[in-house]
C-alpha cells in the first residue's frame, strides 16, 4: 500500500512542473505589467515603475525569476502579493482557502450522498414514471452552467422568497451557504446519480446476482453487498473527478454569490495581474487535483480486490 501511494505522489511531481511551468509563462509573457491596472486613471512615472519591477525582482530574467520562484515555493515562500503588499501569498492562501474547501467539501458530500440515492432509486423501482423524472430531473443539472443556477437560485430564493441572502457569507451552518453549496452541487450529483443508475443495471445481471438470489439471500443484502459493492468501483472515479471540479471551479459562485473564498481571490487578482498570487493559486489547486486522484486511486484499492492484485 505505502509502495502504491509512493508511485503515485512521484508521479504527480512533472504533473505540477508543468502546470507551474505553463502558468509561470502566461502570467510573464501576457503583454503589459502588475502596475498597469493600478496606474489606469493616472499614468505611473517610468522610474517608479522600474523602482517597483527592482523591488519584486521583475527586471530580472524570466529564467532567473522562473528558477527563483520555484525554489521559493518548494520551501514554502510563495513571495508577496503585488495587489495587497501588506501580507504574502502565503497569509493569504491561510485566509482565503479554508473557505473554499470547506465549501466544495459539503458541496461534493451533498453531491455524493444525493447522487447515489437517486440512482440507486432510479435503477430498482418498479416504476418507469419515477425513473424517467430521476433522469430528466439530472439531465436537466448537467445541462445548466453553474452560474446561471446560481443565479436563478439567488433571484427566486433569495430576492421572491427572501429564504436566503442574496450576497454574502457569514459560515457554513448558515443560510448564507444553501445557495452556493447547492450551486456546487446539482452538477455532480446529476453525474454520479446517472453513472450510478447505469452501473447498478449491469451489476443486477450478473451471475453472482442471480445465484445469490437462487440461494434465498435478503434483496436488501443482495443490494449492500453484491449490486452496490461492484458498482461503486466506477462511481467512485466519476465522483473523484468532480471532487476536483468541484474544489477548484467555484470562482464564479464565490464572485456571484460574494463568498471570501479562494477562488474569488483569485480573479481579483488575475484583472491585477497580481503575478505571485496567480502562479500560487494554480499549484494549490494542480495540488488538490493530485490529491483527489490519489484518493480516488486509494478507494479502488479498499474496493477492488482486483486492484490490489494488480499492485503486487
Amino acid at each position: 500500500m505505502f509502495s502504491f501511494m509512493l508511485r503515485r505522489v512521484l508521479a504527480s511531481i512533472p504533473t505540477l512542473l508543468v502546470v507551474y511551468t505553463v502558468t509561470f509563462a502566461i502570467a510573464h509573457l501576457t503583454p503589459g505589467s502588475p502596475w498597469d491596472s493600478a496606474s489606469a486613471n493616472r499614468p505611473m512615472e517610468p522610474a517608479a515603475k522600474a523602482a517597483l519591477d527592482a523591488k519584486y525582482n521583475l527586471d530580472e530574467p524570466l529564467q532567473v525569476q522562473y528558477i527563483g520562484y520555484l525554489w521559493g515555493a518548494v520551501q514554502g515562500d510563495l513571495g508577496p502579493s503585488f495587489r495587497d503588499p501588506s501580507q504574502s501569498v502565503a497569509d493569504i492562501v491561510k485566509k482565503f482557502l479554508p473557505t473554499s474547501l470547506a465549501l466544495g467539501s459539503m458541496a461534493i458530500a451533498l453531491a455524493i450522498v444525493m447522487g447515489l440515492l437517486l440512482g440507486v432509486v432510479a435503477a430498482l423501482t418498479r416504476s418507469r414514471a419515477l425513473d424517467t423524472a430521476i433522469l430528466f430531473f439530472c439531465t436537466f443539472c448537467v445541462s445548466l452552467p453553474t452560474y446561471i443556477i446560481t443565479a436563478v437560485l439567488i433571484v427566486t430564493m433569495g430576492v421572491g422568497l427572501g429564504l436566503v441572502p442574496t450576497f454574502g457569507w457569514k459560515g457554513l451552518f448558515s443560510t448564507s451557504a444553501i445557495v452556493p453549496v447547492v450551486s456546487l452541487a446539482l452538477a455532480p450529483m446529476a453525474a454520479i446519480a446517472r453513472y450510478c443508475r447505469n452501473c447498478v443495471l449491469q451489476v443486477m445481471h450478473k451471475d453472482f446476482v442471480r445465484s445469490a438470489r437462487a440461494k434465498g439471500v435478503k434483496r436488501s443484502r443482495i443490494i449492500a453487498v453484491h449490486i452496490l459493492r461492484n458498482a461503486l468501483v466506477p462511481v467512485v472515479t466519476v465522483a473523484g473527478s468532480y471532487a476536483s471540479s468541484v474544489l477548484v471551479g467555484s470562482f464564479f459562485v464565490e464572485s456571484i454569490a460574494g463568498v471570501p473564498g479562494f477562488g474569488r481571490y483569485f480573479v481579483l487578482a488575475v484583472s491585477a495581474r497580481d503575478y505571485p498570487v496567480i502562479i500560487a493559486t494554480t499549484l494549490v489547486y494542480a495540488v488538490i487535483v493530485v490529491l483527489c486522484n490519489l484518493l480516488v486511486d486509494i478507494a479502488h484499492f479498499m474496493i477492488d480486490p482486483r486492484t490490489r492484485e494488480d499492485v503486487r
